[in-house]
């Protein structure tokens, strides 16, 4: 069976010699009549839809895509923006006595903060104080006042100090050759010279920080330098507007952590 569709050409005096071509003229308007199978009109109907269908599905999987990308670009925003400031910084460590350490970690570990405030936070290498320069004023002050963080900061020149207090640290070697465990507990506050925590904000006290690997290949060397460098990460992150997705790291031990998950 077929259906008759009748379709509108235009003026059948326009001189187009239309003739038998058409059925026939309605109010002067030419009508053209033709035989459609409903077979072919079904068939039609089917590849339209499945084209709407796919379009629709490409343009569903773009967004989602695009939702995507939006959440790997989440921030945590910083509780204090250390890179909004001016002025010098110095990354004070101190380790008491009774922790006995194979490798000077007042060295190591002011290099890792440096390294990630300057790498991370994007503070300008002429804004931080090296290690040397640190221990070269220590020396110079009276020693009942070499541990004090904010005095040995001012005589530097600095507007901020990050006061970095270890307060364990273990190392451990085993059978196997080059390969180690470690753990570095520390705590840490941002002064400025008037003697203010400027962060942690709040009564929190200061930042603990827990951090340690298990059975790692490596040297002594490379094994107190990784404690360091995610020690000092761990630090720096609350102090720029660190990417979400990058907020966590493998060496940081969840359980002790105070920090909300």
């Amino acid at each position: 069976m077929a259906a008759k569709v009748y379709i509108l050409y235009g003026s059948d005096n326009s001189g187009g010699g239309l003739g038998s071509n058409f059925s026939k003229s309605v109010g002067g308007i030419a009508v053209k009549e033709m035989n459609v199978n409903k077979k072919n009109i079904l068939i039609t109907l089917c590849i339209v839809t499945t084209i709407a269908f796919a379009t629709g599905c490409k343009s569903a999987g773009a967004l989602a895509s695009l939702g995507t990308e939006r959440d790997s670009e989440k921030i945590t925003r910083a509780e204090f923006n250390l890179g909004e400031t001016e002025g010098k910084i110095v990354v004070f460590i101190s380790q008491p006595g009774w922790i006995k350490t194979p490798m000077d970690l007042r060295v190591t570990l002011t290099n890792s903060f440096n390294r990630m405030l300057e790498e991370k936070a994007g503070i300008k290498k002429e804004r931080l104080t090296e290690y040397a320069d640190v221990l070269k004023i220590r020396m110079e002050m009276p020693e009942d006042k070499r541990n004090n963080a904010i005095e040995v900061a001012s005589k530097l020149g600095a507007q901020y100090v990050l006061a970095v207090q270890i307060m364990d640290f273990d190392i451990s070697t085993f059978s196997e050759e080059n390969f180690f465990s470690g753990q570095m507990i520390t705590r840490t506050c941002l002064d400025n010279m008037k003697g203010e925590k400027l962060w942690p904000i709040g009564d929190e006290g200061c930042k603990e920080i827990t951090i340690g690997f298990e059975t790692e290949a490596g040297t002594l060397q490379s094994s107190v330098e990784k404690l360091s460098n995610a020690t000092a990460y761990c630090v720096i992150r609350y102090l720029y507007d660190c990417k979400t997705a990058n907020f966590r790291i493998p060496e940081e031990q969840k359980e002790l952590d105070s920090y909300t998950w």
